[in-house]
């Protein structure tokens, strides 16, 4: 039985209404974002061929990985419509399909190399979700995921109960799956995806600003995308101050992940190979 069962948000969570993942990302400045691209480009070094971004949103991290290495086939898939219309509406080189996790519309061993940021912990079933992405990796392809650990022991997010007393994220951003670093890792391993390496970030005072956000969110009202995404479309003062206090917090968020990189934190950079499945 897994360690923190799926919880379920009031309601069916919208994926239409909300806008993430458009804003551009690259590797430098040093911000939250970056150190997550940089991470995987890391795991890229070595990989030629095809690699697919399960779950890409409006595109930022496809896009980025195609400018930094244009001698990759670059794909890119999402269940929802309007973020690939902002994806789509420039590609960049990457191939852009309409498609959910659990049925991806690739055949087997067709790609080199996978990620997913920020994505399985929205799904129902992240085991059916994990062998799709083995199904369609290559035999020893690799896999990255970027994951938030909020059953992680010693975080804030296990003190105040998330998923249980604390339900914010449930309700703000469908976060139905409460993850621990053992969970992924058993999880992934009897999926055929054996963890390799584990990096961290969100440690307490990524934590702490999270918990106080999506709980101003609960009082507030829902908005209609990441901090990112409307800092970087909303126009006159009030846009250059989100964009300030954005990138004040992602440079606070890098410097701590940083200091912090062998201490177990609140979100997993976990690199994966794909490996045969005992029967």
């Amino acid at each position: 039985m897994d360690e923190h069962p799926a919880v379920k948000p009031p309601g069916s969570f919208d994926y239409e209404a909300k806008r993430w993942g458009a804003a551009a990302v690259r590797p430098k400045p040093w911000y939250m974002n970056g150190l997550k691209l940089r991470y995987l480009l890391d795991d890229l070094s070595a990989v030629r061929g095809h690699v697919l971004d399960v779950g890409c949103g409006g595109g930022s991290v496809a896009k980025a990985v195609k400018r930094e290495r244009p001698d990759l086939e670059v794909f890119g898939c999402d269940i929802s419509e309007s973020a690939l219309g902002i994806a789509g509406a420039s590609p960049d080189g990457v191939d852009f399909r309409l498609a959910t996790a659990e049925r991806l519309p690739f055949e087997d061993g067709t790609f080199d190399y996978v990620w997913i940021f920020d994505v399985l912990e929205h799904v129902e079933d992240p085991d059916r979700v994990l062998r799709e992405v083995a199904r369609v990796l290559k035999p020893g392809g690799g896999f990255h995921i970027v994951l938030p650990l909020e059953g992680q022991p010693w975080t804030l997010y296990r003190l105040v109960g998330c998923g249980t007393r604390w339900t914010a994220k449930i309700r703000q951003c469908g976060h139905i799956q409460i993850f621990s670093a053992d969970r992924f890792r058993t999880t992934a391993s009897r999926c055929g995806l054996r963890v390799t390496r584990t990096r961290w970030s969100y440690h307490v005072l990524l934590q702490a600003i999270d918990l106080v956000y999506f709980s101003w969110l609960d009082w507030r009202g829902p908005v209609a995308g990441s901090v990112e995404d409307m800092s970087a479309t909303h126009g006159g003062v009030a846009g250059q101050l989100m964009r300030a206090t954005s990138r004040a917090v992602a440079s606070a968020a890098w410097a701590e992940a940083r200091l912090l990189r062998a201490m177990p934190g609140g979100c997993g950079h976990f690199t994966c190979e794909r490996v045969p499945v005992s029967s």
